[in-house]
């Protein structure tokens, strides 16, 4: 009897923990902007180090769907990116066709992290989700990590793609 209660036991600490874990399956806006914290002070440390760090998705800088990303500030050119490097921030839409791109090339300002919101699908799906990019000047380029902003509850808002 004792052996059933302690099965019994570890398979409801267990679905409890599997829940917990699906449901942090995405980073929080505040871990975005933590490490976006961490890439500042390594850009201002070493900006090469830290460019060849982002692009090799080193663990201080990749946390889940968190990804470091850098384009130079003068020609937009991405130094640093999953699957864009040397392409043009500027040409970068979202989701609903919003220049966003174009909108984190003219916000970024050195010593401020600025917030930017768009749709993106979640990964591995069509479905869409709101998101924020922090962004920030740093010299000559410009940083910044995005994050799924969630309900309160872990999971993404989604969204509807417009119509027409």
């Amino acid at each position: 009897m004792h052996w059933k209660s302690l099965c019994l036991g570890t398979l409801f600490v267990s679905a409890i923990t599997a829940s917990n874990a699906s449901s942090a399956e995405y980073a929080t806006l505040e871990e975005a902007r933590a490490v976006l914290k961490r890439a500042i002070t390594e850009v201002k440390r070493d900006k090469l180090a830290a460019i060849t760090s982002f692009n090799h998705n080193d663990a201080p800088f990749r946390d889940r769907d968190l990804f470091v990303f850098c384009f130079n500030g003068d020609d937009g050119k991405f130094t640093a990116h999953e699957a864009f490097v040397t392409r043009d921030v500027r040409e970068l839409r979202d989701a609903n066709r919003a220049p966003l791109g174009a909108e984190m090339y003219n916000s970024a300002q050195e010593g401020r992290i600025t917030e930017i919101v768009f749709v993106a699908p979640l990964p591995g799906s069509t479905e869409l989700a709101v998101k924020s990019a922090y962004v920030t000047r740093i010299g000559d380029q410009v940083c910044g990590v995005s994050a799924y902003q969630d309900d309160g509850s872990g999971k993404p808002i989604k969204t509807a793609r417009p119509h027409g």
